[in-house]
């Protein structure tokens, strides 16, 4: 899912959709390209958004667009390149021989919107790809994302739903739990939808506000309340429930165990067995002691 708040009216099925769960509306019609080439990756999401028959290549990324700069183009693909490096070390992923990328696509697929305004995301990850507003987009300045480090932790935060896909070799979100999918996301990308829980003080403060909702209880997008709430309390709790699990003064599992998980998924284990195979915990246990175990680790 993808997580920037754009306006005050959605955050983003970006935060929400990671995986193309559900269709954003957009305010009009993009203008028509001159070289209009009606297909590509992102299709199968249910947007067929054409782009203008220029892509840009670099050695992982090929970057589409409907209207975006050449210069917006290989700016996002620099970013994602450096991401995209830097997760893999993080994950112990060598090369690409753990990835699975759907039938006739070798590299990672980027389609940078810059006609397009969707009222409800900026950035949104299928399997083998992403979508993003670019650089360039005119409504950037006033969605107040002019900031390299405001755009970077969003492509961060999809690029992981893509390695996600890749290592799941599935555009089923439905095989992981939401709350690890989106909570890995904001995890490694330092989070992007309401301020992170750093300390007692913020997390008290959520519960003073929302009350004692479980975040390990949201195991689909299905479950998904309004989308203020998501923004407001379960994204934070989502990034806090994954930090703990792989910090060594938390539960102190790595992201390798993770690594695993997702390809013991794609191997066909359940999410459950599989979770509890790789970080020692089950589900259930850990929803039903998250509070005591927030409130020690937090102290």
């Amino acid at each position: 899912m993808q997580v920037t708040r754009f306006s005050s009216l959605a955050v983003a099925a970006s935060l929400v959709v990671g995986l193309a769960f559900a269709m954003a509306a957009c305010d009009g019609n993009p203008a028509e390209p001159v070289n209009i080439v009606d297909s590509g990756s992102w299709y199968v999401s249910g947007f067929h958004w054409p782009h203008d028959g220029t892509p840009l290549e670099t050695a992982h990324f090929v970057v589409y667009s409907d209207a975006a700069s050449t210069q917006a183009r290989q700016q996002l693909a620099d970013i994602a390149e450096d991401a995209l490096a830097d997760l893999k070390a993080r994950f112990g992923i060598a090369g690409d021989a753990m990835f699975r990328f759907p039938a006739g696509q070798q590299k990672i697929h980027i389609y940078a919107y810059k006609t397009y305004t969707p009222t409800e995301w900026g950035g949104r990850a299928y399997w083998g790809g992403l979508m993003i507003y670019s650089l360039d987009h005119p409504e950037r300045g006033a969605w107040g994302h002019t900031a390299l480090d405001m755009y970077v932790p969003v492509v961060t935060h999809e690029i992981m739903h893509v390695i996600e896909s890749l290592l799941r070799a599935s555009n089923n979100p439905e095989q992981v739990d939401v709350w690890l999918t989106e909570g890995i996301a904001e995890f490694v990308s330092g989070g992007n939808a309401a301020p992170s829980i750093s300390g007692k003080a913020r997390y008290d403060e959520l519960i003073a506000q929302h009350g004692r909702l479980n975040p390990i209880a949201m195991h689909r997008y299905t479950d998904y309340p309004g989308l203020g709430l998501v923004y407001d309390y379960y994204l934070p709790m989502f990034q806090l429930a994954v930090t703990y699990l792989f910090d060594a003064q938390g539960h102190g599992a790595s992201l390798m165990d993770l690594r695993d998980l997702y390809l013991d998924v794609r191997d066909g284990m359940s999410f459950s067995a599989a979770f509890a195979d790789r970080l020692g915990i089950s589900v259930a246990e850990y929803e039903q002691q998250f509070f005591d175990l927030m409130n020690d680790y937090l102290e």
